[in-house]
Formats: structure tokens, C-alpha cells, sequence
């Protein structure tokens, strides 16, 4: 393995195995999916909720204590959460509530 390709492996597996640094990362929504269902954040980091499936009256994203709500997505809307504090913070889709996620945001 020549050493460029193995740095760019070390790189990769360092950077997928550690937390996303504060910024915005993209959650999928689609009928009764999430992807990814789950991720952990940095505090700070922004969510991204983008709504790819059709759905009459639209995909809503509910946290389970009740801190975070989007109001319904249609096809291609999309809406954001930015995650301040630490904590797992447990959410799914209204329309479809055995789909599922949790976003664990780190310090």
C-alpha cells in the first residue's frame, strides 16, 4: 500500500470514529425512514431535517420530550434544529412513529 493511500485510510477511519465537529450535518426523511436514524454532534451543530418522499399533509420531525418540532415537510423542504446543549435527544416522524432516531450531542 503506497503511504498516501494508507494516510487517506488512517484519515478516514479517524474521522468517521470521532464526534462531528459544530457546523451542519444532513438527516434524510423519507416514509417511515431516517437516515441516519442516528448520529452524534458537537454542540452547536446544526441539523438538517430534508424531506425526499411525497406525503399528504407532509413528514413532521417530533422530539420525544417535546423540545424541538418541525412544522410539515413536503417533498424537498427542508428544516433545521441547531443542538446547543449536550444530551441524547430522541425524535421521530409524526406521520410514521416507528421511525425512529437519536442525535447525542457532545460537548
Amino acid at each position: 500500500m503506497r503511504p498516501t493511500s494508507r494516510l487517506i485510510l488512517i484519515l478516514a477511519f479517524a474521522l468517521g470514529a470521532s464526534p462531528a465537529l459544530a457546523g451542519e450535518v444532513m438527516v434524510q426523511v423519507g416514509h417511515n425512514k431516517l437516515d441516519p436514524a442516528e448520529l452524534t454532534v458537537a454542540a452547536g451543530t446544526t441539523v438538517v431535517f430534508h424531506n425526499l418522499d411525497e406525503m399528504p399533509g407532509g413528514h413532521s420531525i417530533v422530539a420525544d420530550d417535546g423540545s424541538f418540532q418541525s412544522p410539515p415537510l413536503g417533498k424537498d423542504q427542508s428544516w433545521s434544529h441547531t443542538f446547543s446543549e449536550p444530551g441524547t435527544f430522541a425524535y421521530a416522524i409524526k406521520e410514521h412513529p416507528a421511525a425512529k432516531g437519536a442525535i447525542v450531542v457532545e460537548e
